[in-house]
């Protein structure tokens, strides 16, 4: 855009009394994602805690879930107005959506996995960590998972009738849009697939990145991810390790790492649209510290397949290796990826035969199916 400044976001936290008029665009999104099953509507409006605690287990595999990955990339002097427009989506966040914890789909009440926003000083080489140039841009970014595609829906349709900056969220995605996966996508790798949801946390280190790849190479880029991900749970920790004992250099630790895929549309708000014959994946990741992204550059082994992708200039849309942080997230307690013998002790009770989530980045085999 040009010198044109945007209003400041006021009254973020009390949604309009009416809802804002549909655009094509919002209809679209609207219509492009079916509910398999009607939402239940809410008949009690009384308070009740944003995580509700469960003494039994349910189904946390996150693998083949919806995910929305969108990047918005502006001039650095646009920097106060797009921190505030974050902060507004934030609130409306906190407000509207539930940490999934096992709870039913409820009309007005969209469960999510993950949400979290990055804020990247683009840089011109982001593998340079030392001296490359910053290009003048920011990059922000959206990362939410979702329980479903009901659940996106209604994320997509509150967004328009409770959040007052909803038209202004999406005139930006069509002028300032970089990377765009608009809940279409679906998560085909992590840490652990049994995990807690929402653990990336305001101020963690980020690696971040937009990959776009012909059709005729998704399977051996699929076949790449998979590898990666065998790496990553046997290299890294979750959480703040154990008894203050852990070293980020050696053995980095993460607080989220997933890998989301979809198929490119010639229109990437409108999953109706004619589709490119391109894949896409992006890949979020979050430090505790920048010495955890700086000990993963450092252990990665050149012979790691996906490599040959990420250094590919033309197949790399956006990328972050340590440039961003996190600036909103839905907060949640940090566990760590050794149990207890408390945790193994209520393990055995409400979960008898599990490997508990966590316990040595990998998930059970018999219960997490491919996602690819």
């Amino acid at each position: 855009p040009g010198a044109k400044r945007w209003n400041r976001p006021t009254n973020t936290r009390h949604p309009p009394s009416t809802p804002h008029t549909n655009t094509k665009m919002q209809a679209a999104l609207s219509a492009s994602f079916t509910r398999t099953a009607p939402l239940r509507v809410r008949t009690a409006a009384k308070a009740r805690d944003r995580v509700a605690m469960r003494a039994v287990a349910y189904d946390k595999k996150s693998k083949g879930k919806p995910s929305l990955v969108g990047v918005i990339k502006v001039p650095k002097h646009f920097e106060h107005e797009m921190d505030a427009l974050v902060v507004s989506h934030e609130a409306h966040m906190h407000d509207t959506h539930v940490v999934y914890n096992g709870q039913e789909a409820e009309e007005g009440r969209p469960r999510f996995l993950e949400y979290y926003v990055t804020k990247i000083n683009q840089v011109e080489d982001p593998l340079d960590t030392k001296v490359s140039t910053p290009t003048g841009h920011l990059l922000y970014a959206w990362n939410e998972k979702y329980v479903s595609t009901a659940d996106v829906d209604e994320h997509m349709k509150i967004g328009d009738a409770k959040w007052d900056q909803f038209p202004k969220l999406l005139k930006l995605v069509k002028t300032n849009g970089h990377f765009m996966i608009a809940g279409h996508g679906k998560i085909v790798a992590n840490y652990n697939d049994c995990s807690e949801p929402c653990t990336a946390r305001k101020g963690d280190t980020t690696i971040s990145l937009g990959l776009v790849v012909p059709g005729r190479l998704e399977r051996d880029v699929d076949a790449a991810w998979r590898q990666h991900e065998r790496w990553m749970r046997k290299t890294h920790d979750f959480g703040e390790g154990v008894h203050g004992k852990y070293d980020d250099l050696t053995r980095p630790r993460i607080t989220q790492y997933t890998v989301t895929k979809a198929y490119e549309h010639v229109d990437p708000m409108d999953p109706l649209s004619a589709k490119t014959g391109n894949v896409m994946y992006a890949v979020e990741e979050s430090y505790v510290s920048p010495d955890g992204v700086k000990g993963h550059t450092e252990i990665a082994p050149p012979e790691l397949d996906i490599m040959k992708y990420l250094t590919n200039k033309s197949y790399v849309r956006y990328m972050d290796v340590g440039q961003g942080h996190v600036i909103a997230a839905m907060p949640r307690k940090l566990t760590s990826n050794i149990v207890s013998g408390l945790g193994k002790f209520f393990q055995q009770i409400f979960n008898p035969g599990k490997v508990a989530a966590y316990a040595g980045g990998e998930c059970d085999p018999d219960d997490c199916e491919e996602a690819f």
